[in-house]
């Protein structure tokens, strides 16, 4: 046959895919990648194809300076590079699982197009807050057309800002608009700032943000004041909050109606479980986006994150093409750039463990160190949270705070899909040079402190049970000056201790404390406290996270 010659293409296969925010293009390009002669049809609802989802905040940062920079892979370019047959305005009204076809309507007029494999990538909608009418200054932070309305608010000198939400999806919103040069103030129900992170980790961020953006959670009850179509005010707990703009980002819900009416399988929160070839449980409909739960064990997990997204797509795309791809272990990592800091997790939340393993299963230690060696220009701090299984010490999840904090998550993630345990992260060999790294890495570190936990060697002590029974606690702080005032008993420096047991033995006596809670700066010299007290035949515990908590 000569080179270049067209032949029939017998028993041509018809890939339909639902939806062309990320996932959907992602999928049908696999797709066309393994069959070049599929027929392969993209339908979106929605005005344009959507490539770029993730970088919103960027481009109100300025960052990405135009919508077309951001979203450059539209529908020309699937048409063209791909072979896709791009449709958009055109909704899908109904799927037909028995008959293997989509009934659609574009701009009135109705279709129906059969398949014979069916990928659905909805996606996702917004959550619309309670109480809040729509608006002409009232956006969701999901799509360019929300991006290219906030934008034009800023661009017009539009600055004070509310953002609902401070989950992820707001933190990015924050982000965005405080580089953009708005006046923000972010409004958050439960009790603070990121709530799917710890304490410690989510109160760093709150405190390095400091009077850049104004942060108000635990908020119970919200009101909106309207005038004209628009938004003038929101109320949040008698708080009056005059605004030019409402970013709305509380959450999403999947999109599934279709699905669920067509047969398929849908979980009580409203996302489509899917095997690890991306297949749902009717025959030939494959589903992917952030509307799935993947494979977690015997059950699965909604995990609405982009690269998330991206992975299914592949898979799902790869396979109604006749291929046999599979998902590899997913560790639900995350990493959020906030203004003057980095904030990210990679396993599961500290809920989302306990509900796995059980109360009393899962341990967890929290440590200040440094993300290059301290001598070095630029050296900055790093706090991680570390979770582990108790008895078999095996890692769960790490939450970290400050800079360079990727690398560390990528670690922890190869790790969680290695099964490592505690003993294995300790003395995991890292790349080292003084410029990018300390000699003994964070992640060594924290591996280290619960080893030493689990052991005997140390005990830990969070300041907010020492604050919930502070008469049965004598605080020492052995930092070497006493720089938190009010918060201790008293004061010796480590350098000193050895030397003043007998003063400290005088002074706890005289107290009705039943054990000594050694306070540092991070916690390290309070672990060298410990240690010289426990072998004095004291009874103390180390503050974990030190200072910096306290």
């Amino acid at each position: 046959m000569a080179v270049g010659k067209k032949t029939k293409v017998l028993n041509r296969k018809t890939i339909v895919v639902i939806g062309a925010a990320l996932a959907g293009p992602t999928a049908a390009a696999r797709a066309r990648e393994i069959d070049e002669n599929a027929e392969i049809i993209l339908l979106e609802r929605n005005t344009r194809v959507s490539y770029a989802m993730s970088g919103l905040a960027l481009h109100l940062s300025g960052e990405v300076p135009s919508l077309d920079e951001l979203n450059r892979e539209r529908e020309e370019f699937f048409r063209q590079v791909y072979n896709i047959d791009v449709r958009t305005e055109t909704e899908v009204e109904e799927i037909d699982a028995k008959k293997k076809c989509v009934y659609t309507k574009t701009h009135g007029k109705t279709a129906v197009i059969n398949y014979d494999k069916l990928i659905f990538a909805a996606g996702a909608a917004s959550l619309h807050p309670v109480g809040a009418k729509e608006a002409v200054n009232f956006r969701y932070f999901r799509t360019l057309d929300d991006l290219a309305a906030i934008r034009a608010s800023l661009d017009a000198g539009k600055k004070r800002f509310v953002i609902l939400g401070g989950g992820s999806m707001g933190a990015e919103a924050l982000d965005g608009l405080v580089r953009g040069g708005a006046e923000v103030t972010l409004i958050e129900k439960k009790q603070y700032f990121l709530p799917d992170y710890c304490a410690e980790i989510a109160g760093i961020a709150a405190t390095t943000l400091g009077t850049k953006v104004r942060l108000m959670a635990g908020v119970k009850q919200l009101d909106f004041k309207n005038e004209g179509g628009r938004i003038t005010a929101v109320v949040a707990d008698k708080t009056r909050i005059e605004t030019d703009f409402i970013v709305s980002a509380i959450g999403v819900r999947p999109r599934t109606e279709l699905l669920k009416k067509a047969g398929v399988k849908i979980k009580a929160d409203g996302s489509i479980p899917v095997d690890r070839e991306c297949r749902t449980n009717v025959k030939d409909i494959y589903a992917c986006s952030i509307c799935v739960s993947v494979p977690d064990g015997k059950d699965t997990n909604w995990i609405p994150q982009a690269a998330l997204s991206d992975k299914t797509a592949q898979i799902a795309g790869e396979n109604v093409a006749g291929g046999k791809a599979r998902l590899g272990f997913i560790s639900g990592s995350q990493i959020i750039r906030l203004p003057g800091i980095e904030i990210g997790r990679t396993g599961p939340t500290y809920a989302q463990a306990i509900r796995k393993y059980g109360k009393g299963k899962v341990e967890s230690v929290f440590i200040h160190a440094r993300d290059i060696e301290p001598y070095m220009p630029g050296s900055a701090p790093l706090a991680l949270k570390l979770y582990y299984l108790k008895k078999k010490q095996t890692l769960i999840a790490l939450e970290a705070a400050g800079h360079n904090i990727k690398p560390r998550l990528d670690t922890f993630s190869a790790a969680l899909a290695g099964a490592l345990t505690l003993a294995d992260l300790m003395t995991l060999d890292l790349a080292y040079t003084p410029a990018f790294a300390t000699a003994r890495d964070a992640l060594n570190a924290a591996a280290t402190v619960a080893l030493q936990k689990e052991a005997g060697l140390t005990a830990l002590i969070t300041p907010a049970e020492i604050r919930t029974q502070r008469k049965k606690y004598f605080v020492l702080d052995v930092s070497l000056e006493a720089t938190h005032a009010g918060f201790h008993d008293l004061h010796i420096p480590l350098e000193k201790l050895r030397d003043s047991l007998s003063v400290l033995a005088a002074k706890l006596k005289a107290t009705k404390a039943k054990q000594i809670a050694c306070l540092s700066e991070t916690g390290r010299r309070g672990h060298l406290a410990l240690r010289i007290l426990k072998q004095a035949g004291f009874t103390a515990a180390n503050i974990s996270g030190g200072k910096r908590q306290a």
